[in-house]
């Protein structure tokens, strides 16, 4: 409860009591009326307009209006009112707000904001909890998908190597089969020897399938070099063809190469010459490898029927394969063709550093 009532009611009430008691004490000890004087009227003294009596003072002038009496019953009421007021100050009731206890209100405050923060901490944790749980299932989400995205790569790579490695081999088999049987009855001796090129050329077939599988394609390339390479694949496709092979091959070039690039490289050569070969019955085909300024070029040039490049074959996955293969390391490939003048396959492949000037 605020004290400052009740001060001021208590010196309300001194105020008021003192001034009763300035007020009283003259009216004790007025004069009494003089008996004799009331007798004798001449013994009275001098009327205020008497000239002869003395000229009361101003101050006396100014009290003359308001008696003694009245002021001294004002100041009484006043202090009447003022203990009244005092009374009723001490003894009211205490209100609801008022609290014996000044800290209660604001240690009431303080747990309110105590549990406030309580509840903001555990709101925090949650959320982090939550946030930590998503960002789990996104990460594993694009591990998945990621995976999902590489066994798809592998196998379309898979079908790009099957159908430029084991395919064009039986295919060079199939082709020696008929040209063993063509000689079975003309020349048995060189049947003979046609049969045995096909046990080998399957028997390299089962290997190579057997070196897809493990992953060790790259290895054996790197291990036999780019020119010999190329040498084991033009001799498995010209079995049982009547083709002439111009081959050019720069060893500073092939250098330059990742081992990725000069797989690659390689499968695109097979494709291109096979496909030569076998769907434009070429006589000659024309294979060189050689260095630019960064880069380093694969040409393939035969004299075969030729194709509308435009259109693309029907049925056939060749030219996508070495698009594809081009594309995987870097490289650009062109291929040029028109209807009766041959084929030319261009890949180009950028290379790390400048050539050797």
């Amino acid at each position: 409860m605020n004290p400052l009532p009740r001060i001021l009611g208590m010196a309300l009430f001194v105020v008021l009591a003192v001034l009763t008691a300035l007020l009283a004490a003259p009216a004790w000890r007025a004069p009494r009326a003089d008996p004799t004087t009331a007798r004798n009227p001449a013994a009275a003294p001098a009327s205020p307009h008497d000239p002869a009596a003395p000229a009361a003072s101003p101050r006396a002038a100014r009290l003359a209006p308001l008696p003694l009496q009245t002021a001294l019953a004002l100041a009484l009421t006043g202090t009447v009112l003022a203990g009244l007021l005092l009374f009723s100050l001490a003894y009211r009731p205490a209100q609801p707000t008022d609290s014996k206890s000044p800290f209660r209100h604001a240690r009431s405050e303080i747990d309110a904001l105590a549990k406030l923060a309580q509840s903001s901490v555990a709101q925090g944790t949650e959320l982090t909890r939550e946030r930590d749980v998503r960002r789990r299932a996104e990460e594993d989400a694009l591990l998945k998908e990621h995976l999902l995205t590489r066994s798809l790569e592998e196998k379309v790579r898979l079908g790009r190597d099957l159908h430029d490695g084991i395919i064009q081999s039986l295919y060079a088999v199939g082709l020696t089969l008929e040209a063993a049987r063509g000689a079975l009855r003309a020349d048995p001796a060189e049947a003979d020897r046609k049969l045995e090129q096909c046990r080998t050329l399957l028997n390299k077939s089962i290997r190579e399938a057997r070196a897809y599988i493990t992953g060790l394609a790259p290895e054996s390339l790197r291990r036999a070099g780019f020119a010999r390479a190329l040498d084991t694949l033009l001799a498995e496709l010209r079995t049982g063809r009547a083709a002439e092979f111009e081959v050019e091959v720069d060893d500073d070039a092939t250098a330059l190469l990742s081992p990725e690039q000069s797989l690659e490289a390689l499968q695109i050569a097979r494709e291109a010459v096979s496909n030569a070969l076998r769907h434009g019955g070429a006589s000659r085909v024309k294979l060189r490898v050689h260095q630019g300024d960064r880069e380093v070029c694969l040409l393939v040039q035969d004299n075969g029927t030729g194709f509308d490049a435009s259109g693309g074959r029907d049925g056939g996955h060749g030219l996508g394969n070495m698009r594809a293969r081009a594309a995987s390391v870097g490289a650009t490939l062109r291929v040029t063709s028109q209807p009766g003048e041959g084929t030319r396959v261009v890949a180009t492949l950028p290379v790390a550093q400048p050539a050797a000037v």
